[in-house]
């Protein structure tokens, strides 16, 4: 996930409704968790090698900003080095645009080769039975991925069989100024370690003239509980058979929400939201001074780097996400997005898809993918680079997000949650998060409305997908 680029937090529910979609969805859906490892389709790999002439594919991706100009430079090196496929990049202007478009394209026909789908949208893409499952291709092509970072791997694993191939994985970090942490007396070479202490450094911080910057996001309350190894939803986190219920409303979510209410009534820390005009203050406040410190998504690296070389009085340090405890055994939780191979075009084109994504994922185009935007590489090779050894030597800062990706167990709870109405379960969860600033609603009592308005979004989606 990241924010720099418009992100799907509240709007996909209403939309979805406005375009009449939620009804093809669940006629093009089926019951079930997801589409299994048994009775996988095939995957036409030899498609591309019997078609005549250039295979032209296009790729919805949904990249902006110094992102999208680094996918513009792979997909322009991949056309370059052979002929035989040509990829046409097709820019949404988010993940929110490129999923709604590609739940049209299910009624209109119009879908791309391959698309990039956000985290959140991996069961509503499972259930479109409209993805090609990488494990055909893995299958087909023996293709290997002990390479690859096994938590984002895991993440698009599903009933026994992989859905995609992670691309642009990332996950949430603490950034910081130094210039800000030396005025108030902390050590500007340690960031918090754990919630405790980024609340302590926050009441330093206001202090002494800066304070920090909260935004309102959902995910962040999904990553703690990974870092505890603690389920959102039942069912194995929806990965052992289909997410019926949340269960996230726990005396852990209990703590760290009444810790973030503490800060945010205290005046320690200010809350902004994760979308529209405000979305990004906690960011851009570290260039005015009126931040020290914010939690937000590593993928936002590359362009906050780029912004804040103009601000003098800013020194930038970036430090992992604050654990609730060191001696917790869980881990960060991977968010980000996905290639998902459409199995709507013609055989030859999945096949070009499968080529492309492949090339996307190679430890060479991972590591000018991760020094050109701040995501994570996904394949391990990738950090023995020349430039990831360089980017890192540089700009350390780059290495925090890959470092706690690979370190602790990858679990059902550190993998990430499926659910079928993702977004809305994020939006239950920031409403009943908002009402806990603005309404003096106890954390208790917020979470508790979350999980109940959770519960009827996942039951109500359920039925929708279970009835053709």
């Amino acid at each position: 996930m990241h924010r720099l680029t418009p992100s799907p937090h509240h709007a996909l529910r209403a939309s979805l409704a406005s375009l009449g979609l939620l009804a093809a969805l669940a006629t093009a859906a089926g019951a079930g968790p997801a589409a299994g490892a048994a009775a996988l389709p095939k995957c036409p790999l030899s498609a591309l090698a019997s078609a005549k002439g250039t295979v032209d594919i296009d790729f919805w991706e949904s990249m902006t900003q110094a992102n999208a100009t680094t996918l513009a430079t792979l997909t322009a090196k991949f056309n370059a080095s052979q002929s035989k496929v040509h990829v046409t990049l097709v820019q949404q202007s988010g993940y929110t645009t490129t999923w709604l478009k590609f739940q049209a394209g299910l009624s209109n026909g119009q879908l791309p080769a391959l698309a990039q789908l956000t985290q959140t949208d991996l069961q509503g893409a499972i259930d479109t039975r409209a993805i090609l499952p990488a494990q055909s291709c893995i299958a087909a092509a023996h293709y290997k991925t002990s390479d690859y970072v096994a938590r984002a791997l895991s993440y698009y694993r599903v009933d026994g069989a992989q859905q995609a191939l992670p691309f642009a994985v990332s996950n949430p970090v603490v950034y910081y100024n130094k210039q800000a942490f030396t005025a108030a007396g902390l050590d500007p070479t340690t960031p918090p370690a754990t919630l405790s202490q980024f609340m302590a450094d926050a009441k330093a911080l206001k202090a002494h003239g800066s304070g920090t910057g909260l935004v309102l996001d959902a995910w962040h309350l999904e990553t703690w509980l990974a870092t505890a190894d603690q389920l959102f939803v039942n069912n194995g986190n929806g990965r052992n058979s289909r997410a019926t219920k949340a269960v996230f409303d726990s005396p852990t979510a209990k703590k760290i929400w009444t810790d973030l209410d503490q800060l945010v009534t205290s005046g320690d820390a200010t809350t902004n939201p994760s979308s529209g005009p405000d979305a990004y203050d906690n960011l851009l406040g570290m260039g005015t001074g009126t931040y020290g410190m914010t939690i937000d998504s590593s993928a936002d690296l590359g362009t906050i780097t780029s912004l804040l070389k103009t601000h003098p009085n800013v020194t930038l340090g970036v430090g992992p996400f604050p654990l609730l405890s060191t001696k917790i055994h869980g881990g960060v939780e991977p968010g980000g997005s996905a290639l998902f191979i459409t199995d709507k075009v013609p055989a030859a084109q999945q096949a070009a898809a499968w080529k492309f994504e492949t090339f996307l994922d190679s430890p060479a185009s991972q590591a000018t993918w991760a020094a050109g935007t701040g995501y994570i590489p996904v394949r391990r090779s990738s950090v023995a680079t020349a430039t990831i050894a360089a980017l890192w030597r540089t700009h350390p800062g780059f290495k925090v997000a890959y470092t706690q990706l690979v370190t602790g167990p990858t679990t059902l709870a550190t993998s990430g949650a499926v659910i079928g109405p993702y977004q809305t379960v994020r939006k239950d969860v920031l409403t009943a998060e908002e009402s806990m600033y603005t309404s003096a609603v106890s954390p208790s009592a917020a979470l508790k409305a979350a999980q109940s308005a959770a519960d009827t979004a996942i039951a109500s989606y359920n039925q929708r997908v279970s009835t053709r």
